[in-house]
């Protein structure tokens, strides 16, 4: 079933929705049922328009532990970064001109089946609560671009390029804006930031979003940089409790959880990539929440060969599959 939550537009998105009201396919309600259990495959829309951020997390994080696919409605167009959304696990956005045009059933098909890693006639039905499955689909034999990168500026914003796609987040036992406090948690930023440059230097890296637990880098695609962004990944993976105390400054102990993609998005600059969705940036936020582990490293399938140096290779172990792509995960590293 799909559960449209709005509390202030129910008459205006029920006249958008293309719907037999005999049997209607949808279902719109003013809030999220107390002890919501969701089914098979249930898909609920936040309207957000109507609740304020602090309830938006509320009900983001209700929805969460409930392991329903959950999208956003946004009929106003206010959110500044619609790709943020995708970083904490939303399987889609509809701005206001999908509202206009009317949404029909097909519409919610859409997001539902590309979440599952099947199309909407064929593969086995999906657990909410299972991202990977047992099947190991051989890696794509792709081939990095030749020559040098002529560097960020040279990009035109608005064109489809390929990247390497760096997750990164830093997760401690609770919030740690809660626990800090907002000037304490924007210096925590700050701090994380800073080690991300410096890591990450080397492989011509930018910090390209970034929500309040997780970042985003985007790296040149080419071979060099591949390489210098894997061994950047491990380096902060084996240097997570110096990390900790020498350059965040914390007196308790945090985890890092990375992952690596490839592949093709529209490239704007940092800070105004709201507008940016595309399948490899929804993969690797997929990726980053759903299937990889604090202390080791995650490399989609759509990695190139070529971009894991061949000395780290004996560190990497098949680890099955995650929506349709195989992964490899880093051996686990035990912490004295």
């Amino acid at each position: 079933m799909i559960y449209i939550i709005s509390s202030k537009n129910a008459a205006a998105l029920e006249r958008g929705l293309e719907q037999n009201s005999k049997k209607p396919w949808a279902e719109l309600l003013p809030q999220l049922p107390k002890g919501y259990k969701p089914e098979k495959n249930d898909q609920v829309y936040i309207d957000i328009s109507g609740f304020k951020p602090v309830d938006l997390k509320k009900i983001f994080g209700q929805l969460k532990k409930s392991g329903a696919f959950r999208g956003i409605i946004d009929p106003k167009g206010s959110a500044a970064d619609p790709a943020s959304f995708f970083f904490d696990g939303a399987i889609d956005y509809i701005g206001p001109d999908l509202i206009k045009k009317g949404l029909n059933k097909k519409r919610f098909a859409m997001p539902l089946s590309w979440a599952v890693g099947k199309t909407e006639s064929s593969g086995p039905a999906y657990n909410a609560n299972a991202a990977d499955d047992n099947s190991e689909p051989k890696r794509k034999k792709q081939k990095l671009p030749a020559g040098k990168f002529a560097g960020w500026k040279s990009i035109r914003s608005g064109s489809t390029g390929s990247f390497f796609f760096i997750f990164v987040s830093l997760a401690g036992k609770t919030s740690f804006r809660s626990m800090f406090g907002q000037a304490d948690f924007t210096a925590l930023k700050n701090r994380l930031r800073d080690v991300l440059r410096q890591y990450f230097d080397e492989a011509d890296a930018i910090l390209w979003m970034e929500t309040e637990e997780n970042n985003l880098l985007l790296v040149p695609p080419r071979a060099d940089n591949g390489k210098a962004a894997v061994e950047a990944a491990m380096k902060m993976i084996l240097n997570t409790r110096l990390i900790e105390i020498e350059k965040l400054d914390l007196s308790m102990p945090v985890e890092l959880t990375i992952a690596i993609h490839y592949g093709q998005t529209v490239y704007q600059a940092p800070g105004k990539t709201g507008g940016i969705i595309s399948e490899p940036v929804n993969y690797i936020f997929h990726l980053g929440t759903k299937k990889a582990e604090p202390g080791r490293l995650t490399i989609s399938g759509d990695v190139p060969d070529e971009a894991i140096p061949k000395g780290l290779l004996d560190l990497f172990i098949p680890a099955g599959a995650f929506e349709g792509i195989p992964v490899l995960q880093s051996k686990r590293f035990i912490y004295r």
